[in-house]
């Protein structure tokens, strides 16, 4: 029983200490509650949310918006990286292209992809998922160029071919910066989907449900929308990137469990 409760706990307890922190800045800080609400008000507002359905299909919207432009940008983004870190007439074309794309705020590219695309689910698709593969990239890339030579020629050594050099080599080699990517780029893609989510004028989600409560200072409503989206990013590296670790990385011995 000890073992089992103590994870638990250890899990627990940072939201805990979290909770009571923002409790009592919420009743002894400078905002008024209708500012700064509480824990409880907060989880009041989420319970109702979650009871009439009204959260759960904007997080269910945004979802969808997230799995599409996500999968779009690991395709390109890993293919795309793998591609510049094997060939050098690639890396010299597009590194510097990619180096320069990536630190401009996927934002700034949202009135070219309204002006494309119009507005709608199709613009925020896919200016999420332009601006979620450049992490992927260049991590990939990294994670390439990071396979080390002997390994290489060992394989080469005993007889592999190019296919089988790629899969049982460069791509294990390469896994552990491509998941920093993809972890990267699934963060980038939080951050500017639920910000075009309104740009774009969606009906429906967790960007247009935040933007639009804080125009009636509903700060309970922006709160239950922000801790779903944290609780979305919790269990997508809990019950993905994790298990995807355990099934590869740890398996194989290149990392501690």
């Amino acid at each position: 029983m000890r073992r089992a409760l103590v994870p638990v706990a250890e899990a627990v307890l940072p939201f805990v200490v979290v909770g009571i922190l923002w409790e009592a800045f919420a009743l002894l800080g400078p905002f008024p509650p209708k500012l700064f609400p509480g824990v409880e008000t907060i989880f009041s507002t989420f319970v109702r949310l979650v009871g009439n359905g009204i959260l759960l299909v904007h997080a269910s919207s945004t979802l969808l918006r997230l799995i599409l432009a996500f999968l779009l940008a690991t395709l390109i983004g890993v293919g795309l990286g793998i591609i510049i870190g094997r060939y050098r007439w690639a890396e010299d074309f597009f590194l510097p292209l990619v180096s320069i794309g990536n630190p401009i705020p996927g934002l700034a590219y949202a009135p070219l992809f309204v002006l494309w695309f119009g507005l709608g689910n199709l613009p925020a698709i896919l200016l999420v998922a332009f601006a979620a593969a450049f992490p992927i990239v260049l991590n990939t890339w990294t994670g390439v160029k990071a396979v080390k030579e002997i390994w290489i020629r060992a394989a080469q050594a005993m007889g592999a071919e190019d296919r089988q050099l790629f899969w049982k080599v460069v791509l294990p080699g390469a896994l552990p910066y491509i998941l920093t990517g993809l972890r990267l780029g699934l963060a980038r893609a939080w951050r500017v989907l639920v910000a075009v989510e309104m740009l774009t004028s969606v009906r429906l989600g967790l960007g247009w449900l935040i933007f639009g409560a804080r125009e009636f200072l509903n700060t309970d409503v922006m709160m239950a929308g922000i801790a779903v989206i944290g609780l979305i990013g919790f269990l997508l590296e809990k019950l993905v990137f994790q298990k995807l670790e355990e099934l590869t990385l740890v398996r194989w011995g290149m990392m501690e469990a």
